[in-house]
């Protein structure tokens, strides 16, 4: 099945900026197996106001997301 990921892209930007998302964000595909694609949003957000495990539960829930989770987070130095 070919499924158009790209309102699945967007709708996950949207999400990001929503949640409070400062500056730009980076969106790939990544392949995983059997065809199956992962959607890869990396965006930065105030540690402190941000509910990522909300912000993720949100994008889980657009059709067409199996699953939908927080694969890293990094705190910047400085």
């Amino acid at each position: 099945i070919d499924v158009d990921l790209e309102p699945i892209k967007a709708k996950a930007q949207e999400i990001a900026k929503e949640a409070g998302s400062v500056g730009n964000m980076l969106v790939e595909e990544k392949p995983i197996a059997f065809g199956l694609k992962a959607i890869m949003l990396k965006a930065m957000f105030d540690v402190d106001s941000a509910d990522f495990d909300a912000i993720a539960a949100k994008m889980g829930e657009q059709e067409g997301v199996q699953t939908s989770e927080v694969a890293g987070m990094d705190i910047p130095l400085g």
